[in-house]
């Protein structure tokens, strides 16, 4: 069972942050198995870079310039022939155009109406209905327990300690800040192994 003091040494997390997201944790880890040292650190290395620290669950789509939509979505705005300047400071069109409304939400943020739904029947929540649930502690707690044990199949490899494969379930194939992610997953292990 994870406290808040452990969150926070293993996460960097603001005590405030900690405390709003600890119990909902605990809860979610017990229900979906992550109980051991490596499947812990596994789990809170990822969710540290995919929530920054605890800070975020929702993917910031509000891009101020057409030139970084286009180097972020070439498909949309460069072969795609949408308008980039349409879409600066427009997350909520972006939102609609890239994702149908189910951009990233939660600690380890969902993404796309398929995951949106298979989460709302894993944990008996509409999401694809009310997607904004996703934002309220214990929803984004628990769907980001319910997608790194479940819906990603992510246990064996966080028990290998297996960084690599486990960013490239949760983080798709770029692996995105995977070196971050081998630190933060290190730095969780020393703190649950002591």
């Amino acid at each position: 069972m994870i406290d808040t003091q452990t969150l926070i040494d293993c996460t960097g997390a603001t005590r405030a942050n900690a405390e709003r997201y600890t119990l909902h944790l605990a809860d979610g880890m017990n229900r979906f198995g992550i109980h051991t040292p490596n499947a812990m650190a596994g789990f809170l290395g990822q969710l540290v870079i995919e929530s920054e620290a605890l800070a975020k669950v929702e993917e910031n789509l509000n891009y101020t310039t057409p030139e970084r939509l286009r180097e972020i979505f070439p498909s949309l705005f460069v072969q795609g022939g949408y308008r980039a300047e349409d879409y600066a400071r427009n997350p909520k069109g972006l939102s609609q155009l890239r994702y149908k409304g189910f951009h990233g939400r939660g600690l380890i943020q969902l993404t796309w109406e398929d995951a949106y739904v298979a989460a709302g029947k894993a944990l008996g929540v509409g999401f694809r209905a009310n997607p904004a649930l996703l934002l309220e502690p214990q929803h984004a707690a628990m769907s980001a327990c319910w997608f790194f044990a479940v819906y990603k199949d992510c246990l064996p490899a966080a028990e290998r300690g297996d960084v690599y494969d486990l960013t490239g379930r949760v983080n798709g194939p770029k692996r995105l800040k995977l070196a971050e992610r081998k630190a933060a997953t290190a730095r969780a292990y020393r703190v649950l192994s002591k």
